[in-house]
């Protein structure tokens, strides 16, 4: 419990928060443990507990009028979700499901609203926690604005990699995705995609393992990203 709590304090949302807001918000979770495969909740689902990954990885996948389930987002240990139903009292919007072995930690809809009971300041810091969430909802939007084939690919693979305005993950990141899930997700064909990380592959950026996409040097793959914004 101590290493989860660990993870979760020093994750990018909760670390900017006072030392007692972090212990009050810790003190109140508990360890959820998902085997590989295994789904947390489902679209619809009645929502109960915010979470925080603390190990392994997750994906989130929503319900698209027209293309159906697509997989939006993976998701890496420190990254919290969960916040829009748990605080609206909202059905699931997404599902989640564990990609490999993974272990959250949860803090109930209840200990949450007593919480804000106790001390409506603390409406600022889960207020915080759903800003930081949007900025990258919004990378994913503006992604598939890219028109440029390769330069969305490179862009896509960047935000599935955790990658936000201010903030490079290190190298490296395996993204726990299909070539086929990787171009769907990304408005593009197969073909497409598969031609485009071969390039990449070939050049030492990204490398290929089952069921996964391998980022082995962010700072050369974000450079091609800005290279192409600066002109």
């Amino acid at each position: 419990m101590d290493e989860a709590v660990a993870v979760a304090r020093a994750s990018p949302w909760l670390s900017r928060q006072e030392p007692r807001i972090q212990d009050a918000i810790c003190a109140r979770m508990r360890i959820v443990s998902l085997p590989k495969g295994r789904t947390l909740f489902d679209i619809e689902d009645k929502a109960s507990d915010l979470y925080c990954i603390v190990s392994g990885c997750a994906m989130i996948s929503l319900a698209h009028p027209v293309q159906g389930v697509v997989n939006a987002q993976v998701m890496f240990p420190g990254r919290w979700f969960g916040e829009p139903a748990a605080l609206g009292r909202r059905p699931r919007i997404m599902s989640v499901a564990a990609r490999r072995p993974t272990e959250l930690l949860a803090i109930s809809q209840a200990q949450i609203a007593d919480l804000l009971q106790a001390e409506h300041s603390f409406c600022w810091t889960f207020f915080n926690l759903m800003a930081s969430n949007v900025e990258e909802y919004a990378l994913h939007a503006v992604d598939l604005l890219i028109v440029d084939p390769r330069l969305r690919l490179c862009s896509r693979l960047l935000t599935f990699a955790g990658r936000l305005m201010t903030y490079l993950p290190p190298s490296p990141v395996s993204i726990p995705m299909t070539q086929e899930e990787l171009a769907v997700a990304s408005n593009m064909s197969r073909s497409t995609v598969y031609n485009l990380l071969g390039e990449l592959v070939d050049q030492g950026i990204c490398g290929l393992g089952y069921r996964e996409v391998k980022i082995l040097d962010m700072e050369r793959l974000n450079r091609i990203v800005e290279d192409a914004h600066a002109r």
